[in-house]
C-alpha cells in the first residue's frame, strides 16, 4: 500500500466534518532515522480534551500496529485507511443514535 498523506488528512477531515465538537491530531510517534516512521492520529473531543480514538501506524505502508476507540469493540482492521472508515461509521451512528 502506498499511503497518500493528502487522502489521509481529506478522510479526517470528513470524519469530523460533521461533527464540530471533536477534532484530529496527528504526529510522528518514531521514527529510527533510516526506514520506519511510526505515526500516530488521536481523535478528541474538543471540549472535554477527551481522546475518543488513537492510531498508530507505519507512515510507509499504512499498516496498522495499534487501535484504540472508546465504545469500539471491533477487530483491529489491517490499515490506517480502513481503520478511518471504521471509526467514520462509528461516530456518524452514534450521532444518529
Amino acid at each position: 500500500m502506498d499511503l497518500s498523506k493528502t487522502a489521509l488528512v481529506d478522510l479526517l477531515n470528513h470524519t469530523i466534518r460533521e461533527r464540530r465538537d471533536i477534532s484530529w491530531k496527528m504526529g510522528t510517534g518514531y521514527h529510527n532515522g533510516k526506514d520506519i516512521s511510526i505515526y500516530e492520529i488521536l481523535i478528541y473531543e474538543i471540549k472535554n480534551n477527551r481522546t475518543i480514538g488513537r492510531f498508530a501506524f507505519n507512515g510507509d505502508s499504512g499498516k496498522l500496529i495499534n487501535q484504540k476507540i472508546i465504545g469500539y469493540r471491533q477487530n483491529m482492521a489491517d490499515n490506517i485507511i480502513d481503520a478511518l472508515l471504521d471509526i467514520n461509521i462509528y461516530l456518524k451512528r452514534k450521532l444518529l443514535a
